[in-house]
C-alpha cells in the first residue's frame, strides 16, 4: 500500500517539477548543450519567446548550444528557486530577487560573475554602476542591473489647456496649478489625486521621486548612515496643502491605486505621480481618455532639481552552481540576455526602460512618446538600499507615518514634529542593528548630484 501511495504521489507532482527537477547542465543527443534559464517575468515571456527562437536556430545552433526558458509564477517562484537551491537542483541562470541573491551568493548557491570566461569584461561595462547589496554582495559582482523604473510628474494636457496654465516646475506651482484646474473643475475635476488604501504606493508616488530633490531613497542617507525623512518636508507640506486647499480628488483616503489611476484615465485629475510601469496603465490597463504628458519631478525651489534622476534598478540573472560544467557556453547565454539589441526590442514593445543608455542606437521602432521620455535620463543613478527590512521600528513605519499625514490624523502636532519623530525613531532602530550591518550600506552622495 505504502508503495501504490508513493507512486500516485510522485505522478501527481511529476509534471509540476519534471521540467524543473532535471539535473545539472545536460548534451541532448547531437551533443547539443542545454543551458536552462529559469524566470519569474511574463509580461516579457511573448517577446523573449521570439527572440530565444531566433538563437536557437542561428547562433545556438553554430556554437551547440540551446536555451530551455521556464517561466513559473511570480506568486510561487520565490519557494521554487530557495527549494531548487537547497536541493542543489539550481538551473545554469536564473532571476533572482535581491533578497534572494544575498541568500544564494552567502550560501554560495550563485557564482560570481568574474569567476566565468569573459565575465570581468562584462563588469567593466557597468564600471561606477553596481551597488552593495544590490548586484554587489561579499565584494563580488553576482548580476547586473536590466530593466529599471524611472519616476516623473503626469500631468493632463487637457486641463492645463482649460485652465490656461503652464506645467509646474517647483511643488508650490504643483500647488497653485491644482488649485486653479480644481476652481475651474465645478466639483468634477480636481488638481492631484493619490490614495492611501495601498501601503507601495507611499514610496513609488511619493519617497522615490522625492529623491531628486534630497538624495535619499526612503528617507535614508547612505552617506551618513542616518534617516533625514525631514528633508522631505517641503514636498510633503505641499501635498498636504493641496489637501487642505481641497483640490485633491475627494475620498483619497480610500482609495487603491488602481482606483485613483482609473480618475486620472477618466480624465478627472489634472496631475499624478507616475512611474515609468504607469505607460502601460494608461495605454491598456485604463486607457487615457484625456491626451496626457510626462515632466520632470518637481523642485522643492525655484533653483531646480540638485540631484540626478534617481531610478529603481532591476537584476535580470544570475549564475547557478551548475553553470561551471559548460561555463564558454553558459556566458554566450548570459550575453545574449543582457545584449543591448535583445533589450532594445523589449524597450521597443513597452517591456522594459532600458538601464543601459547605449541600448537606444539599436532601437528601430521607438515606443510611445510618454514612454521615451520616461527613458530620457541624461544623468541618473540607483536608489540605494536601505536597512529598512532588517531593522524594527517603534510605533508606524515611514510608509504609515505618510499616510497618517496625509489622512489628517496628527491634529497636535506640526508635519515637522511628526518627521523629527520618525528620524528619531527610525535612527533609534537602525543603531541596534551595530555599526558593522550599517557601513555595508555606506555610499557617497556627492557624485549623485548634478
Amino acid at each position: 500500500m505504502k508503495k501504490i501511495v508513493m507512486a500516485i504521489l510522485a505522478g501527481a507532482f511529476c509534471g509540476a517539477f519534471t521540467p524543473l527537477f532535471a539535473g545539472g547542465s545536460k548534451e541532448s543527443n547531437s551533443g547539443v548543450t542545454v543551458v536552462r534559464v529559469w524566470s519569474d517575468q511574463g509580461s516579457e515571456k511573448d517577446v523573449r519567446d521570439v527572440q530565444i527562437a531566433r538563437f536557437n536556430e542561428g547562433r545556438g545552433k553554430e556554437l551547440g548550444i540551446k536555451i530551455e526558458y521556464t517561466v513559473s509564477s511570480s506568486s510561487t517562484y520565490h519557494d521554487l528557486i530557495r527549494n531548487a537551491a537547497l536541493a542543489n537542483e539550481l538551473p545554469e541562470l536564473f532571476r533572482a530577487s535581491v533578497e534572494d541573491l544575498q541568500f544564494f551568493a552567502g550560501a554560495g548557491h550563485a557564482v560570481p560573475v568574474a569567476e566565468m570566461p569573459g565575465g570581468q569584461a562584462m563588469i567593466d561595462l557597468y564600471k561606477g554602476q553596481l551597488v552593495n547589496n544590490l548586484q554587489i554582495f561579499n565584494g563580488k559582482v553576482y548580476s547586473f542591473p536590466y530593466g529599471m523604473t524611472s519616476f516623473k510628474l503626469i500631468v493632463n494636457k487637457d486641463l492645463f489647456e482649460k485652465s490656461g496654465i503652464p506645467y509646474p516646475k517647483t511643488w508650490a506651482e504643483v500647488r497653485a496649478a491644482a488649485r486653479k484646474i480644481t476652481e475651474n473643475g465645478n466639483g468634477q475635476e480636481f488638481g492631484w489625486i493619490t490614495g492611501l488604501r495601498d501601503a507601495w504606493v507611499s514610496r513609488s508616488y511619493f519617497f522615490a521621486p522625492m529623491a531628486s530633490n534630497t538624495g535619499l531613497n526612503a528617507g535614508f542617507d547612505n552617506e551618513k548612515l542616518q534617516y533625514n525623512y525631514s528633508a522631505m518636508l517641503p514636498g510633503i507640506e505641499a501635498v498636504y496643502g493641496m489637501i487642505s486647499d481641497g483640490s485633491v480628488f475627494p475620498g483619497f483616503e480610500g482609495l487603491s491605486a488602481d482606483q485613483f489611476r482609473a480618475q486620472f484615465a477618466e480624465g478627472r485629475v489634472g496631475m499624478i505621480m507616475g512611474a515609468s510601469f504607469d505607460v502601460g496603465v494608461y495605454t491598456t490597463q485604463f486607457p487615457a481618455k484625456c491626451n496626457w504628458d510626462v515632466i520632470d519631478v518637481p523642485a522643492f525651489t525655484d533653483a531646480g532639481l540638485p540631484y540626478v534622476d534617481f531610478v529603481d534598478a532591476s537584476n535580470l540573472l544570475a549564475i547557478g552552481n551548475a553553470a561551471k560544467k559548460n561555463p564558454e557556453k553558459v556566458m554566450e547565454v548570459y550575453k545574449f540576455f543582457y545584449s543591448d539589441e535583445n533589450m532594445a526590442e523589449m524597450y521597443e514593445k513597452g517591456k522594459y526602460v532600458p538601464f543601459r543608455s547605449e541600448v537606444l542606437q539599436y532601437v528601430k521602432n521607438p515606443p510611445s512618446a510618454n514612454f521615451q521620455k520616461f527613458a530620457n535620463l541624461p544623468q541618473k543613478a540607483i536608489l540605494l538600499p536601505t536597512p529598512e527590512n532588517e531593522q524594527v521600528i517603534e510605533g508606524s513605519t515611514y510608509r504609515e507615518t505618510l499616510q497618517n499625514i496625509f489622512a489628517r490624523k496628527y491634529t497636535n502636532q506640526s508635519i515637522a514634529d511628526v518627521l523629527a519623530d520618525l528620524d528619531r525613531r527610525s535612527n533609534a532602530a537602525a543603531a541596534k542593528l551595530g555599526a558593522a550591518k550599517l557601513e555595508v550600506y555606506r555610499t557617497s552622495r556627492d557624485t549623485r548630484r548634478k
